[in-house]
């Protein structure tokens, strides 16, 4: 059975970066799996990670933010990396920005990460010894509310379904880093 480990790298008021490193990565059993819940400024979070990718996509890692009793709309700017155990200079990073509106139980993030044979490709090295490594830097910035919004209630989100995978798909930079120079796809 996999198992998963989250461990804080740095914080600050509103900003935290996180190593998430998975076991036995090839002894997933589950379609996705959780991260332990983590704070940033205040805001609870989990990351999800489908390893085999979600409903018609079984050719990509796929990767999500999920808010965790959300009670206030906060703004994020978060990314997701995975980096070669062999070559730190090879990393792919995905990052955006997002609103996540309050009661909202749904995550957000990219359902095409990276290609299953990429991430499997022993040469690239981003799992060894069956374990891959997954960094996320989350920035949550508190959204003022607007006069108007103070006023009428009814401008707040409803709740969304329980499953955070049906979330809607982000349109990330995808950037690679390599030793010399930065690529963009």
């Amino acid at each position: 059975m996999a198992t998963t480990k989250l461990e804080k790298i740095s914080s600050s008021s509103s900003s935290s970066k996180f190593t998430w490193k998975i076991n036995k990565f090839s002894k997933f059993t589950t379609m996705s799996t959780y991260s332990d819940v983590f704070s940033v400024n205040g805001f609870k979070w989990k990351a999800c990670i489908c390893p085999k990718g979600r409903e018609e996509v079984y050719d990509h890692i796929s990767l999500y933010l999920v808010p965790v009793d959300l009670t206030k709309s906060v703004d994020t700017q978060f990314s997701f990396a995975i980096t070669s155990q062999k070559d730190r200079n090879n990393t792919l990073r995905f990052e955006l920005k997002h609103n996540f509106h309050e009661g909202t139980i749904q995550g957000f993030g990219w359902t095409f990460f990276m290609p299953l044979v990429e991430l499997h490709d022993r040469t690239k090295g981003y799992i060894v010894d069956d374990t891959c490594v997954i960094s996320i830097d989350v920035t949550c910035l508190m959204k003022e509310p607007k006069e108007e919004e103070e006023k009428d209630s009814t401008l707040k989100q409803p709740s969304s379904s329980s499953n955070p995978l049906k979330s809607p798909t982000a349109k990330p930079k995808r950037t690679k880093t390599m030793a010399t120079n930065r690529r963009r796809n």
